[in-house]
């Protein structure tokens, strides 16, 4: 039998009445201890400590939005995916912005070869990958990439264990394309109303033809988008038809 270690990011014991974070225990039992009728409790099994240490320092790599914690002077890349269930297609939408003005947008529809289960999963990798490819086509040393799917940072780092193929394929593709850039992956929690993953998602739905909240055209009622071009103005305008008018294309070069 394989030896396991136990890495626990967040629980409490309940015999020295104090709260647990950070620790690894050598058996299930003690392990146990610390998490059963925990609410919230994190941990996870290893094979060997190494892994373990890389878990309990993962989630430092893992910004929040909300909390405001990344950097602000370089591209952001923000990416979504999505799934029809009726066709059994993904779609994936990345949206790239500097300075509040948005320099590119990229959205496409394919199969879903990886399985019914993967679903939208399969557009969240893709996304996270295209993003990162054009930030190197732009000769960016760094991006922050904006996602709602917790997978694009943990399986890009290798601290989510890879049972799929699309798993695999994105952390070996993440992993040769970060040997170029430095990536800083933020959480941003899904339909909140954050205007560039919103505009991510409807693009993800748009190329689905999956009908969505219309939240980008509501924000242009009474607010601008700035863009670098008309043809991403154009691609605004396929899920806003009615915000023309806020659209603003600037010359900016970049």
């Amino acid at each position: 039998m394989v030896k396991k270690v136990y890495a626990i990011k967040e629980g409490y014991d309940f015999e020295k009445n104090k709260k647990v974070e950070n620790i690894i225990v050598n058996t299930w039992a003690e392990c146990l201890k610390c998490v059963k009728g925990v609410k919230g409790a994190k941990y996870k099994s290893f094979k060997d400590t190494n892994s373990a240490l890389e878990y309990l320092e993962g989630e430092d790599k893992l910004l929040k939005k909300s909390e405001g914690s990344y950097p602000k002077d370089c591209l952001h890349v923000y990416v979504d995916g999505s799934y029809n269930i009726s066709t059994e297609m993904y779609s994936y939408a990345l949206v790239a912005v500097k300075d509040d003005v948005v320099y590119y947008i990229e959205s496409d529809a394919h199969c879903c070869e990886e399985g019914k289960n993967i679903r939208q999963i399969s557009g969240e990798l893709k996304a996270a990958v295209r993003g990162v490819q054009y930030a190197i086509s732009k000769g960016e040393k760094r991006v922050v990439l904006f996602h709602d799917y917790e997978g694009v940072c943990q399986h890009a780092l290798g601290l989510w264990e890879r049972k799929e193929a699309s798993s695999i394929k994105y952390y070996e593709e993440m992993n040769e394309l970060m040997k170029n850039i430095e990536v800083i992956f933020v959480k941003v929690d899904s339909h909140t109303g954050d205007l560039f993953n919103e505009l991510a998602d409807e693009k993800c739905k748009e190329k689905l033809q999956i009908q969505s909240e219309k939240t980008v055209e509501r924000w242009l009622i009474n607010n601008e988008i700035k863009t670098a071009s008309a043809e991403v103005k154009n691609e605004i305008l396929k899920i806003a038809s009615k915000g023309e008018k806020n659209i603003i294309v600037i010359d900016s070069a970049f």
